[in-house]
């Protein structure tokens, strides 16, 4: 209560914030970033959003998902995970646009058959910008913008030490013989150093022999990646290890230079 004896008005009490007393949203630098990650990315959970997006801030969080949802930024929709997606919208799209940032269109259905890969991925993406792993994240969607029509893309590219790496998450095995023509890309690919794969523990045995021919192919396991982090370290068929931790100098390095 205020001196005058009335109830100062507060941010959370849920009449003071209920949508149709909205008249406009002004996106906040977080819900900028939120968005843009959503059009890279296609889609995201709840629980990436509020633990990566909002930094464990859950209350602030849902106001702000549900003030974008209001003004049509994002969309929600259910069934396909148990969280349910977060989707961004034409208007996300069209405000990025008008501001002459160039972003991917907005996906109008997940796919049934990538959508865990694809939530993998983004899991990869915020745990790398959470170690400090990579200055730069381009995804998949925004590799193939800046290219002409191409067959392949790699999950993302990042930037380390100014060095480029593709990254791959391998959660199912393809034919035996895409293998060889995928590390082939990677090994004469002047524009990639080397490509990172994070897969299935049951994979690594095939994957390191078709890569046997193949140096600048490195492994480690997605469960490796995620319990060890800064200490994770991805290897060659041939025995070369590329540790994580040791790029995380190199990288400080770089951007102090």
């Amino acid at each position: 209560m205020n001196p005058s004896g009335t109830e100062q008005p507060s941010p959370w009490r849920l009449k003071d914030r209920l949508p149709e007393k909205w008249q406009r949203v002004d996106p906040q630098p977080r819900d900028l970033e939120f968005l843009k990650i959503l059009l890279e990315q296609k889609y995201l959970t709840k629980k990436q959003i509020m633990d990566f997006i909002f930094e464990g801030k859950e209350r602030y969080g849902r106001y702000r998902l549900w003030k974008l949802m209001r003004f049509d930024f994002i969309r929600y929709m259910p069934g396909f995970v148990p969280q349910g997606l977060y989707l961004p919208t034409d208007e996300a799209h069209k405000y990025f646009k008008g501001r002459y940032v160039e972003v991917p269109l907005p996906v109008s259905c997940p796919d049934p058959r990538t959508i865990l890969h694809d939530l993998l991925v983004t899991d990869v993406r915020f745990l790398f910008r959470r170690l400090g792993f990579g200055n730069s994240w381009t995804s998949e969607r925004v590799w193939r913008m800046d290219r002409s029509v191409r067959l392949w893309a790699p999950d993302a590219v990042i930037e380390v030490g100014g060095d480029t790496f593709a990254i791959e998450v391998e959660r199912m095995q393809k034919e035996t013989v895409r293998y060889e023509e995928i590390f082939q890309r990677y090994q004469t690919d002047r524009e990639i150093v080397a490509c990172l794969y994070m897969t299935d523990e049951k994979l690594m045995p095939l994957l390191l022999e078709k890569a046997v021919d193949f140096p600048a192919i490195y492994f480690t396991t997605i469960a490796e990646l995620f319990e060890k982090r800064e200490k994770t370290v991805f290897r060659n068929a041939g025995g070369s290890m590329l540790e994580i931790e040791e790029n995380l100098e190199q990288n400080f390095r770089a951007e102090k230079g």
